[in-house]
């Protein structure tokens, strides 16, 4: 019995050693300087790659890292769940995102509490994540959304996009990241999103200096008519319904 706990202890340090000096490191270099953080991102990463066969075009523009870039405003068209890990995993900084209140539920509270979201009202009457947003930009933050305001469905074409992606854009007046994605999981429910296979796309179109531009409707109808540029897809000018509680429910 001894020698049994003498080889239980070596083991034991031997592991704690490999962890110190192999793993945690490794995790510290992912984004966000923490293990947690570095955690869950290499394990997106690995999911992404592995599950959904994600390939990544033009990531030549991407910031570095966290110090690589002063503030970011990062806008994507919006094809199911998946898109927010399929950017993240991209990324060797971190995006937080702004999120529908009514989205976040038990299951995706700790996002929240873990301050990778920042939930938003959908019917637009609550200015504070706004300015929220703009100042988080503007303290070198790098901030996530998709214009449309909720999934596109069905695939393969741009909806209009809301102006609040213009207005934080003029007033933050940082670099934005032209995002788009395609070939995820045709489905807005979370599990499936995650538990079907697919052959997911991200280009990472362009990084655009902030401009002169201050009318936030002709920003966002230019980000998304060079989505459309790029892509090939129609524009539908048909404003997606809020999804509610009926997509809440969906999702959860």
């Amino acid at each position: 019995m001894p020698q049994v706990l003498l080889v239980a202890a070596i083991v034991w340090v031997l592991l704690v050693l490999l962890v110190r000096l192999g793993v945690w490191p490794w995790l510290l270099r992912a984004p966000g300087g923490d293990a947690l953080t570095g955690f869950l991102w290499r394990i997106a990463r690995f999911y992404c790659r592995f599950w959904h066969r994600a390939t990544y075009h033009n990531t030549a523009i991407l910031p570095a890292d966290d110090a690589d870039h002063d503030g970011l405003l990062v806008v994507a068209n919006h094809t199911g769940a998946l898109d927010p890990v399929l950017i993240q995993s991209a990324c060797g900084f971190i995006v937080r995102w702004m999120m529908a209140a009514d989205m976040i539920g038990p299951n995706l509270a700790w996002l929240e509490s873990h301050g990778f979201v920042i939930p938003v009202e959908r019917d637009g009457r609550d200015s504070g994540p706004l300015r929220q947003t703009i100042r988080l930009i503007k303290a070198g933050g790098a901030i996530g959304l998709f214009p449309e305001g909720r999934i596109t469905m069905p695939a393969g074409e741009l909806r209009p996009f809301m102006p609040g992606v213009g207005f934080i854009a003029a007033k933050a007046k940082v670099p934005i990241l032209l995002v788009w994605i395609s070939g995820t999981p045709e489905t807005n429910k979370l599990g499936e999103a995650f538990k079907q296979r697919s052959r997911a796309r991200v280009e990472f179109i362009d990084l655009i200096e902030p401009g002169e531009e201050r009318d936030p409707a002709a920003i966002a109808e230019r980000l998304r008519r060079r989505i459309a540029e790029v892509s090939g897809w129609p524009l539908n000018d048909e404003v997606l319904p809020p999804g509610g509680e009926a997509e809440a429910s969906e999702a959860a």
